[in-house]
């Protein structure tokens, strides 16, 4: 089963297209490991891994493994899911199924928009919240994030399913002389309508995205829940439209790069590690606000939940880890202890201001009613 295309949570292979992805990245096995942590590449510092299990020495029935993208940690949640609710009579799998491959782990890196889904499916179950020593110190609107309803809505008194553990921000990159040539630079979502751009920009494939921006450049939220009573939308729609050269969120950093295009709007985990050997290129977040990602970390629905496994969140939360992940990592450690963003993060272009950080949402769940206005709107654009 596919996920919706619209969210970089699903779909992190794009970086392959410019040189940034880099594999399974290695394990971190413990001596006769038995149980997984099954991590998104490259989101955990590898010293902080090796700490753990120095510091604990139950951690060695834990093996560390890193997965390229968060499509194939989804694919893995419904593989077990599969399995575990299948005839299991002989033949059904076969020795040689991918059931029975892929070991089941213990927790599982999530994207923020899975989990409505995850939780509806059934994929997860909930964390212990008296086995969470650092949840109370983690500020509400992360807390939002991992506390659902049943039905996977953002619930201050629901369960909590998923516990946040780096974040980041959608940006804009562009190349420097062009702009330079022209006498100003991007700061806000407002620039790229301005008509020297026409035919310059590269976005990414995806309506919450774009349409959401368009909602912040005409001042309202990423998360409107009936768009169709904006007037102003359609028509601002389809005057970006004529602004952009090229949808696609696998190629959109490659068409830069290229020279197609001056401007493209992405993600940070993938634009920032492009900026280190492209001394042409810069981004910003712009000013009026923008959509923020997360990942986080969700537990397997047969999962036991074993004491090393809450051993693991509750040390990676703690200050010195989050210190690690915030030097380590393309994106910011969540603010435990109400933590200032400058230490977060040591990338200067993630220096969040606690204003510009007030202006930013993450996307929330949507009804189906307005996710088909959103799928509407956006036919609309792409056709236009």
């Amino acid at each position: 089963m596919n996920l919706p295309c619209y969210s970089r949570r699903h779909f992190l292979q794009s970086a392959a297209a410019v040189g940034l992805a880099t594999g399974l990245g290695g394990c971190w096995p413990g001596q006769g490991s038995s149980k997984e942590v099954q991590f998104l590449n490259r989101s955990l510092p590898p010293q902080l891994i090796n700490q753990f299990q120095r510091q604990f020495p139950q951690a060695k029935e834990l093996n560390f493994k890193a997965i390229a993208n968060l499509q194939s940690l989804f694919d893995n949640l419904q593989t077990w899911h599969n399995a575990q609710n299948a005839d299991t009579s002989k033949g059904l799998w076969g020795s040689g199924s991918r059931a029975n491959q892929i070991p089941k782990a213990q927790l599982v890196t999530g994207g923020d928009l899975w989990l409505e889904r995850v939780i509806k499916e059934k994929l997860i179950q909930p964390f212990v919240p008296d086995q969470l020593s650092q949840w109370p110190s983690l500020p509400p609107r992360w807390q939002l994030l991992g506390q659902r309803n049943d039905q996977g809505l953002p619930d201050q008194s629901g369960k909590i399913w998923a516990v946040p553990y780096r974040w980041g921000p959608t940006m804009i990159i562009y190349r420097q002389q062009p702009f330079a040539d022209l006498g100003w630079q991007p700061t806000d979502w407002s620039d790229l309508w301005r008509p020297e751009l026409k035919q310059r920009i590269a976005l990414v494939d995806d309506p919450r995205e774009v349409i959401g921006l368009t909602l912040k450049k005409l001042g309202y939220s990423y998360n409107v829940t009936n768009p169709g009573a904006i007037n102003a939308l359609p028509s601002a729609l389809q005057e970006l439209a004529t602004q952009v050269k090229f949808y696609n969120s696998k190629y959109y950093l490659q068409a830069l790069l290229n020279k197609d295009v001056w401007l493209a709007v992405g993600w940070s985990n993938q634009i920032i590690p492009l900026l280190r050997n492209q001394s042409e290129l810069t981004a910003i977040i712009p000013s009026s606000g923008t959509s923020l990602w997360a990942d986080l970390w969700t537990m397997p629905a047969d999962a036991e939940g074993a004491e090393i496994t809450y051993e693991w969140l509750n040390f990676s939360a703690q200050p010195s880890s989050l210190e690690q992940m915030a030097t380590f990592s393309n994106a910011l450690a969540v603010p435990y202890q109400n933590l200032e963003v400058s230490a977060l993060s040591t990338n200067p272009l993630l220096a969040f201001s606690p204003e510009l950080l007030e202006r930013c949402e993450f996307l929330a769940p949507l009804d189906i009613a307005t996710v088909n206005q959103y799928k509407q709107l956006w036919q609309t654009m792409r056709s236009a």
